[in-house]
């Protein structure tokens, strides 16, 4: 699959996906006539880099996490620990946005009950 397509399919920069081959993330990828020919595995990568990223896994991490899963088994637990590290720092985002979306929600309402009912200023005295 070339370059372009996979960028497509992923929704971001063929840049992108330069700057995580040239920090040593993917590949390195095949080439048929100097075009990147990336395959399974490669996008198997492309697939965990960009759900890490998303849960806001720095490349340092990604690089720290690669390349104790090149050193095979014998680096499991290590990888596990960083996973659920990850894992848990992404809950915790989770649940202070969850707070802030809820917060939002409430001011969003009452600027609603504020608009729809004229006595609600008067209401909020008593």
């Amino acid at each position: 699959m070339k370059i372009e397509t996979v960028a497509q399919r992923y929704h971001i920069s063929t840049s992108a996906i330069r700057y995580y081959e040239q920090q040593g993330l993917i590949g390195p990828i095949n080439r048929i006539n100097g075009i990147r020919d990336f395959n399974t595995t490669d996008l198997e990568r492309m697939d965990f880099i960009l759900c890490v990223k998303q849960c806001g896994m720095t490349i340092k991490q990604m690089k720290q996490f690669i390349a104790t899963y090149e050193q095979g088994d014998s680096t499991l637990r290590e990888r596990l620990t960083i996973l659920q590290t990850q894992l848990s720092a992404s809950e915790e985002q989770l649940t202070t946005l969850t707070r802030s979306i809820n917060h939002l929600k409430k001011k969003i309402g009452d600027m609603v009950d504020c608009k729809f009912n004229p006595n609600f200023w008067t209401n909020l005295s008593a």
